[in-house]
């Protein structure tokens, strides 16, 4: 009965029509709430793309800042820590948590300990004055140049610092030091250095206090460091004669020692034939010698 007698009440003309403006307004509003939802959903999808490229910028930022500053060849100055004071153009720096030997770039200082030459002039004054310098310093700093990083020994090249003030310039202002050992691309501050060394020259200071020609040998290492005499030549030529005739007979005892391929066990033998040690380009130089390897075997301090 009920189904029949909603079955008589849908028959009604109005009310079909009705019914189906009702349907018709409920798909419409449907459809209005599933657009607005769309869009909606849209929006909160470029809310957050705006948002993430917003976050990423910093942070791409942040990766470019750091991979530049650890690019080579910039002028960054890295803090280190002394170590030691080798030379006058060396030192040891405690460097990323290791001990590494660096090697001043573009000068070079009178030798101090060589195993030919010995000590030359003004070598153990610049050896003291870079010591007195790094030692003082309340902040030591390196800056590497364009080109490579270290040498063939190892050793780190750089641009040294004492409370900001070039440590390199300052050897060479002083005439403790002389422009050497250039090699590009790692001439950054080649000019610089050569306005100090013509000031240090003009003002005769430390080595150029020497004749020039002689200060120009004074930190060359087959350098002499006196005005050969008649005497001194003879007694050159007269030595250079005697190695010659001792590769074939024994029979010269005053023969100087002559250099071989040898292998020194411990600094005891090695002193034997070289008092002084000998520095790593040297035939007997070995890793098990060179103690503190700072590249110099059983040195005599």
């Amino acid at each position: 009965m009920a189904i029949f007698a909603i079955s008589i009440f849908s028959s009604d003309p109005s009310t079909v029509a009705h019914t189906k403006t009702e349907d018709a307004k409920f798909a419409d509003n449907k459809s209005e709430t599933s657009k607005a939802a769309t869009i909606q959903t849209t929006n909160q999808n470029k809310n957050v793309d705006a948002l993430t490229s917003h976050q990423a910028e910093p942070m791409k930022a942040t990766a470019e800042t750091t991979f530049k500053a650890a690019k080579p060849g910039t002028t960054d100055k890295i803090p280190v820590k002394l170590v030691k004071a080798v030379d006058g153009d060396t030192a040891k720096f405690k460097y990323r948590g290791h001990t590494e030997t660096f090697r001043f770039l573009l000068i070079d200082t009178p030798e101090t300990k060589h195993p030919r030459v010995g000590k030359q002039p003004f070598g153990q004054e610049a050896a003291n004055r870079t010591a007195e310098l790094l030692q003082n310093a309340t902040q030591i700093e390196v800056e590497f140049d364009v080109g490579q990083k270290q040498d063939k020994y190892r050793r780190y090249l750089g641009y040294i610092y004492v409370d900001g003030e070039m440590l390199n310039d300052i050897l060479v202002r002083e005439g403790l030091a002389k422009v050497g050992y250039v090699y590009p691309p790692n001439t950054r501050y080649l000019s610089q250095l050569e306005a100090s060394q013509e000031e240090a020259k003009e003002a005769k200071r430390g080595i150029w206090s020497l004749n020039s020609a002689l200060a120009d040998e004074a930190i060359e290492n087959d350098a002499t460091l006196t005005t050969p005499s008649t005497a001194d030549v003879t007694a050159k030529q007269s030595t250079t004669s005697i190695r010659t005739e001792s590769k074939t007979s024994t029979t010269h005892s005053h023969a100087a020692p002559i250099v071989s391929l040898k292998s020194y066990p411990n600094c005891t033998t090695l002193h034997q034939d070289y008092p002084k040690g000998v520095p790593s380009d040297h035939p007997a130089y070995a890793a098990h010698l060179d103690r503190d390897k700072d590249l110099y075997a059983c040195e005599v301090n």
